[in-house]
């Protein structure tokens, strides 16, 4: 969504995932305007206050004036907030609408409080988190405050996205081989050997794939115009390539429309039927194909490729030289010494939970005996009285 979404995904609205020919393009970006105002869930930013973000940005966006400023301002004054300052110059209109949103959001933010406080109950109120993103002290204005704290907030969550996704990733590996392991460790002899067969020739079967283009090189580029787009060979243009893929028509590569360019790349190494492919896998290997791209192209980091920057990158000597892409399946997830870290712990883990558990039994069988000491002197109660004095 323009230059502010140097908050990376900040505006990945759309949600197609292949590219369409140039006619239904047209037809679909007629449609998306609807779809952007009534979704407001497909960001896909995991921010709490998304929806608030979407109608700050998109009520700057429809001041014309606002918008040419962010387009030419640079990225360290959009990320440091500094760009908050041309909000003393927007359509009185504009501010009006960001004022009602602003109240908005409070009143959101005041019955999640109270819902907190009701659901612990007992809980110091000064303790619960204020949230950063918005400016308490003024509760009935959209000021430049509010600009600068929703952009500083913005950026900063979202640089940890990919570090935390990676972080993620490495973990479902390390689980994923540990669980291996523990399964092995309860079979005999034969069938552990049978099972270690198994997996290495589903490791073997998965590497059996054809080379993988280097994304975002002409020869990668190529292969979808010809196999996605459905068009001829001799005909391949980077600049009508570029306009075939910017579908919400703005002139920028957002993530979602970077991303959907490597579904070619993506089938080549990961079949949904195929029980030695990892869908958790291509999922990250597409992640890491959009840095990969981005870091390449984008040359201001605002997280968007511009119809300038593209053609800029197809101008250097990379662009024609495809020196392929080195995937998951050749790369060192984690060190052994990252492994057996893991070991420790998960062991550590369960072995409190065998500990409690062992507790519990303990516990339960003390009050069985308790019960049936119970049953014992009532019954003797009964027979006692049943005989009578002697």
């Amino acid at each position: 969504m323009r230059a502010l979404l140097i908050l990376a995904a900040l505006l990945a609205l759309s949600t197609v995932t292949l590219a369409l020919p140039v006619k239904e393009k047209k037809e679909e970006h007629k449609e998306e305007p609807k779809e952007a105002e009534e979704g407001g869930e497909d960001w896909e930013l995991n921010l709490e206050y998304g929806r608030y973000l979407k109608e700050v940005v998109q009520a700057l966006e429809s001041d014309p004036s606002f918008r040419k400023k962010l387009e030419t301002a640079e990225v360290d004054d959009i990320k440091s907030g500094k760009i908050a300052r041309e909000l003393h110059f927007v359509d009185h209109n504009v501010r009006t609408k960001l004022d009602e949103l602003k109240r908005r959001e409070l009143e959101r933010l005041r019955h999640l409080a109270i819902k907190e406080y009701e659901k612990e109950t007992g809980v110091n109120r000064n303790l619960l988190k204020i949230p950063a993103h918005v400016d308490h002290v003024n509760p009935n204005r959209f000021e430049v405050e509010d600009l600068k704290k929703l952009i500083v907030k913005t950026t900063e969550d979202l640089e940890k996205v990919d570090a935390q996704r990676r972080e993620d990733f490495k973990k479902y590996e390390l689980e994923k081989e540990y669980d291996r392991q523990h399964e092995l460790q309860g079979m005999d002899e034969e069938h552990r050997n049978q099972a270690d067969q198994k997996h290495n020739e589903e490791v073997k079967k998965h590497k059996q794939h054809e080379k993988l283009h280097h994304p975002g090189s002409k020869q990668q580029l190529e292969e979808v115009w010809e196999e996605q787009d459905h068009m001829k060979a001799e005909d391949f243009d980077p600049k009508t390539f570029f306009h075939l893929h910017d579908l919400d028509g703005n002139g920028y590569w957002d993530e979602m429309e970077v991303k959907a360019l490597f579904k070619k790349e993506l089938d080549k190494m990961y079949d949904p039927n195929a029980s030695e492919d990892d869908m958790n896998e291509r999922y990250e290997e597409m992640e890491r194909m959009r840095e990969h791209v981005f870091k390449e192209s984008d040359v201001n980091r605002d997280s968007l490729i511009s119809f300038d920057e593209f053609v800029e990158q197809t101008r250097k000597t990379e662009f024609e030289q495809d020196g392929g892409w080195q995937g998951l399946d050749e790369q060192e997830l984690y060190s052994q010494q990252e492994y057996e870290a893991y070991q420790r712990q998960r062991e550590e883990e369960i072995r409190r939970l065998v500990e409690a558990g062992a507790v519990s039994i303990i516990y339960f069988c003390y009050l069985a005996v308790q019960v049936c000491v119970e049953i014992q002197w009532i019954s003797l109660t009964i027979c006692r009285y049943d005989k009578g004095p002697n």
